[in-house]
């Protein structure tokens, strides 16, 4: 699944990369092209009120602008097919454009614009795969820390009863010898007087 995320985010990172060099041509070349044709662009759009001195430099700071924007926008998508971040916003974006692309087709009646709805959808649900998966990362990462904790209370738990099981024979032999004490007296003397003979024993064999 991560290759297809990244598949599907590739196909959008190029799109954008593309637009951002378009972009970036089309700011350096309002500043080389004749001001009344910039004049007439800005009137088929509805701005015919603005002075042709200031038309040009207002030209440029407007794609210089879409240029910046776009381009960290491309910046991003590469920084999530590189490092699987930024999936949120690249959904965040996807549909944003979507919508800007909406609203130009309506006006525009230009079929260009359903390429912009075709990137934007593969932006989306490469978006959505890649968090997805790490979704999967988290909640297994965390389920074996949970898994650890749990292994190291029943460890703890298993040592405290294994204590307590010595602490409770030690208590009981100790009262056993306080209720008899005589018998663990012949056994103590038992156990000597079998050492002894042993003792004996070694010694005579090296005697001889």
């Amino acid at each position: 699944m991560k290759k297809i995320s990244k598949f599907f985010l590739g196909l959008a990172s190029i799109y954008y990369l593309f637009i951002s060099l378009a972009l970036f041509l089309a700011s350096l070349f309002s500043l080389l092209v004749n001001r009344n044709y910039v004049f007439a662009i800005f009137d088929l759009l509805g701005f015919s009120n603005i002075s042709l001195d200031i038309i040009k430099p207002i030209l440029f700071v407007m794609l210089f602008l879409l240029f910046i924007l776009i381009s960290s926008v491309d910046r991003k998508i590469f920084k999530s097919i590189k490092f699987e971040q930024y999936f949120l916003f690249n959904i965040f974006t996807g549909f944003f454009f979507i919508f800007i692309s909406i609203i130009g087709h309506v006006f525009f009646r230009d079929k260009i614009f359903i390429v912009s709805y075709l990137f934007n959808i593969f932006l989306i649900i490469g978006s959505m795969i890649g968090l997805r998966e790490k979704s999967k990362v988290y909640y297994d990462e965390e389920n074996s820390n949970e898994i650890n904790v749990d292994d190291n209370k029943t460890f703890e738990k298993i040592n405290e009863d294994e204590k307590e099981i010595e602490i409770s024979d030690k208590n009981s032999k100790e009262n056993k010898i306080e209720e008899n004490p005589q018998v663990f007296v012949k056994k103590d003397e038992e156990n000597t007087n079998q050492k002894d003979i042993v003792s004996n024993r070694k010694e005579d064999t090296e005697n001889k």
